[in-house]
């Protein structure tokens, strides 16, 4: 093969760079696994361009399948919510989608399912093995092009049928349909960017046996839909099996690939395949169960969104399962439970999910599933989870506080995909209000800048030294030099103080620099926050508060505005400044919504110097006192010492 001699060379519309930062945390059997899958893919290109491509032909017709012309439902119906908010079901009646931050509607326009949101510009109609998705691409992020053709508010529009009054079913049922098959005219089998991902067929896989299998009694074409949904499904499994993520690319992807093979073998078990289908998705969920889900219920990618993601998977294989008579492994039942406590800890008042390592708002089925964690009669105190790294204060007594340590791992060797640089961070709710914030996720190939920054250490309420992340970013999804990160010190104390003192080393080897946090709360509403940088020579050395609330500068700190209780907040050590907005350099940034981004206050505290330095940040409720204050911080110091000895 010929390869340019040029620094913008590119295969398949990526950098050479990007293949050999991919290849270097494969190991020889993955190479040729993939080598085999390219020349697949390659045979796939020429029946495409040949048209003999088609989605393979259905055998016996849609009355052939048991799925499609049972009278009654074929999946568990106790799996949804009782009620929908809403909200979503105006959105979804109204063409769009159930999350309103997607900025999406159909119409009845081919090009509706392939027009980019964030630039306007149209996908591709080709095969979709030679579309350029990356980062670095002309079209847009790719994800949000996705998000419509996951076809999951077709389930939300079945919930609306099957819950509401006659008139609104019909409305719903009609436009299921419409835009079902309006997706089926506009994306022949293996053309456009809805074919890329396995994942994404696995998604619309479940989406669309979920929706129609809750209205079946009132399709209006049902010859027409079902003989569309069997086509779907036997394209879409053939294509995941030839392509399921395995090896470094293991993930969350490979969780949805492997339900919707589960699926595709035990509901249609009259097609060729089948048992194949059911066979190697359900070995895949099963070995998967244990490396995923950790021991004490975190995810193994370090990413709150898609630990949900995949134990909702798990959840609805297992469902599927023991609905269809079939034994459901100890794996995958451990699995939900264990998932489910820990995302029950790491979720708010209100049953919001905290904003921690990548998230792109996507969800298994749509927000219509009822595995929601409960959060009530959570226990207060501290809680830590040691396998997946985090350390969760709340006081008792004290309502809507709570403060969360990140000590974690990167994410997911080798790639570490979906970590964020975030070793130490901290976040900080009190009197149900959010004080220090994770910023969020933004994007993933749409804009490489800001990939690079949400994804950052600057974007974490955590220190940074000279300008660098705590790991490398090598391409958006990949990361090198991974950091060890450890709790050294987690105790409530007589007298009522509760301590934690943890570090990492991600700056050690390339800037010889440690990053020592001890954080000291003390009742009623005392935190204090003291960094410790040690090492040798002169460092560039800089602190990011993400504020939830607007800092009004007051005396010797600020006054967090419109915080309940009377917060103040109060840092020293360096020179500071408050930043909101920027982009030279970004800074002072929040994504609440995937594709959406708005201005944040960002406090930064910074200072070139020798070490070793110390920063001090304090965040106390009501009239702050400073003996007090300095008093806590000289125990905390104390402390720190001790652990830093042994």
């Amino acid at each position: 093969m010929f390869i340019p001699d040029s620094p913008t060379a590119t295969i398949s519309g990526r950098p050479l760079s990007w293949y050999a930062k991919r290849l270097s945390v494969m190991q020889p059997g993955e190479v040729l696994t993939r080598l085999g899958s390219q020349c697949g893919l390659a045979v796939l290109s020429i029946r495409h361009h040949l048209g003999l491509a088609a989605a393979p032909a259905n055998r016996l017709e849609a009355r052939g399948y048991r799925f499609c012309r049972a009278m009654e439902p074929q999946l568990p119906i106790w799996i949804y919510r009782a009620h929908l908010d809403p909200g979503i079901c105006n959105r979804v009646l109204a063409g769009g989608l159930p999350e309103g931050g997607w900025n999406w509607r159909w119409d009845d326009e081919p090009d509706v399912w392939h027009t980019a949101p964030d630039t306007g510009r149209t996908w591709p109609a080709r095969f979709f093995g030679s579309i350029p998705y990356r980062e670095g691409n002309t079209f847009g992020d790719v994800r949000r092009v996705w998000e419509p053709s996951r076809l999951q508010q077709l389930v939300t529009l079945a919930r609306i049928a099957v819950e509401g009054p006659a008139a609104l079913r019909e409305r719903a049922v009609g436009l299921m349909e419409a835009q079902f098959l309006s997706w089926i005219n506009a994306n022949p089998y293996l053309t456009g960017v809805h074919y890329i991902s396995a994942m994404e067929c696995g998604l619309r896989l479940l989406a669309v046996c979920h929706a129609f299998d809750q209205v079946r009694p009132w399709l209006r074409r049902p010859e027409r839909v079902w003989l569309a949904v069997v086509r779907l499904v036997e394209g879409h499994a053939a294509l995941i099996r030839q392509r399921v993520s395995l090896h470094s690319s293991l993930g969350n992807h490979t969780i949805a690939e492997a339900t919707a093979l589960l699926y595709a073998g035990l509901l249609f078990p009259e097609m060729p395949h089948a048992s194949r289908w059911r066979m190697a998705g359900l070995t895949l969920l099963e070995s998967e169960s244990s490396h995923q889900v950790l021991a004490d219920g975190g995810g193994i990618e370090q990413g709150l969104c898609y630990l949900r993601f995949v134990s909702d998977l798990f959840h609805l294989a297992s469902a599927l399962l023991d609905a269809r008579g079939e034994p459901v492994p100890d794996g995958l039942e451990q699995a939900v439970t264990r998932s489910r406590s820990f995302l029950a800890a790491m979720t708010d008042e209100a049953g919001a999910l905290l904003s921690i390592g990548d998230g792109d708002g996507g969800y298994a089925l749509g927000p219509v599933l009822d595995f929601t964690p409960a959060v009530s009669g959570r226990a207060t105190g501290l809680t830590t989870f040691e396998a997946s790294g985090y350390t969760v204060l709340e006081p008792a007594g004290s309502s809507g506080t709570r403060l969360i340590l990140d000590h974690g791992p990167l994410g997911m060797a080798p790639c570490y995909a979906h970590g964020h640089a975030d070793a130490l961070a901290v976040l900080l709710r009190t009197g149900g209000q959010e004080v220090l914030v994770d910023p969020g996720t933004y994007t993933y190939t749409g804009h490489p800048e800001w990939r690079k920054y949400f994804r950052g250490t600057r974007a974490h309420n955590t220190v940074v030294v000279d300008g660098l992340d705590q790991a490398v970013q090598e391409t958006a999804f990949q990361w090198s030099s991974p950091y060890t990160s450890r709790l050294l010190t987690c105790k409530e104390c007589a007298g009522g103080d509760t301590i934690l003192i943890a570090m990492h080393d991600g700056y050690l080897a390339r800037t010889g620099v440690v990053h020592w946090r001890g954080i000291l709360y003390r009742p009623p509403g005392l935190w204090v926050i003291l960094d410790r940088l040690t090492g040798s020579g002169t460092h560039d050395l800089e602190v990011n508060w993400h504020l939830g609330l607007t800092p009004v500068p007051d005396g010797d700190g600020y006054m967090l505005d419109g915080s309940i209780g009377g917060l103040r907040l109060m840092v020293e050590g360096g020179a500071v400044a408050v930043h909101r907005g920027q982009t030279a350099p970004i800074i002072g940034w929040r994504s609440s919504f995937y594709g959406a981004k708005e201005p944040m206050d960002t406090l930064r505290m910074s200072r070139r110097g020798t070490l070793p330095h110390e920063f001090v940040t304090c965040v106390a409720m009501g009239d702050a006192d400073g003996a007090g204050r300095q008093a806590a911080v000289s125990r905390l110091r104390t402390v720190m010492d001790d652990a830093h000895t042994h």
